[in-house]
């Protein structure tokens, strides 16, 4: 996108009249197909973004630049992903900001990795640790599509539970077994850091939280999950929508102490 207009390449979302969305890429000689008609990618291209364009039938779609939350969402799920009511919840819950030395474990398809690297905002460093070197591919190709800027993000096709090369301000896992990871924190992760696991079932947030006590390195230990409850408000009707984003997985968060002698 340049001076707010799209260009070749770009991705768009376009909603039709029913508020239902639908994410391109736009490409020479493109077009886009419905049962509304179709939509020439040439006829967005140099459009500002917000605008309302016409199928060849007369029907309207707002045509928008993706939001991290329109990207993450309308991705073809090759693998799982950390939702964005989660993943904004584990920033603020590890205070992700600018110069940190971040390090992940379980790439996916690199949703979280988005996140974690927009909240760096192109400074400190991201070490991403993966296993299975398809999700690596798959992950690369979904963050420089998003982002561009990808010089500050390491990945290192290996297991964190062997350990890791270096020492980190944050450390965020999403594993399944994310306690092996904690009697690397001695060396690897700072006084005073913060370690972050997401964990779909409850009996690994047990396993987890109980390997953080009996290690003696950490305190302040939390769990929780994120609820999202949508609202509708419509003139005199004002409720509850009839669903709910519920239960996708528990975060634990945790701080390193230094016991003093």
């Amino acid at each position: 996108m340049k001076n707010n207009k799209f260009e070749y390449g770009d991705f768009v979302i376009l909603i039709d009249e029913k508020d239902r969305s639908k994410m391109i890429k736009l490409k020479v000689g493109g077009r886009y197909s419905s049962q509304y008609g179709f939509i020439d990618h040439s006829s967005i291209v140099d459009i500002t973004d917000g605008s309302i364009v016409e199928t060849n039938k007369g029907f309207k779609y707002k045509v928008f630049s993706p939001t991290y939350i329109d990207y993450v969402m309308h991705l073809k799920r090759k693998a799982q992903i950390v939702y964005p009511k989660d993943s904004a919840m584990i920033l603020m819950w590890a205070d992700v900001y600018p110069g940190l030395k971040v390090l992940e474990a379980g790439i996916g398809q690199g949703a979280l990795s988005i996140a974690i690297l927009r909240a760096l905002a192109d400074k400190g460093e991201l070490c991403t640790y993966e296993v299975r070197e398809d999700f690596i591919d798959m992950a690369k190709e979904t963050i420089r599509e998003f982002l561009q800027y990808t010089a500050n993000h390491r990945i290192i096709h290996g297991n964190v539970y062997d350990g890791f090369d270096g020492v980190y301000d944050r450390i965020i896992l999403d594993l399944p077994e994310p306690w092996h990871v904690i009697k690397h924190c001695d060396n690897g992760l700072v006084s005073g850091g913060i370690i972050v696991a997401y964990l779909p079932t409850i009996l690994q947030v047990k396993n987890f939280v109980d390997e953080l006590k009996n290690s003696s390195m950490f305190d302040l230990i939390e769990t929780f999950e994120v609820m999202k409850r949508p609202w509708k408000v419509d003139g005199l009707s004002v409720r509850p929508e009839m669903w709910i984003y519920n239960h996708s997985a528990f975060i634990v968060k945790a701080r390193k102490i230094t016991k003093n002698k």
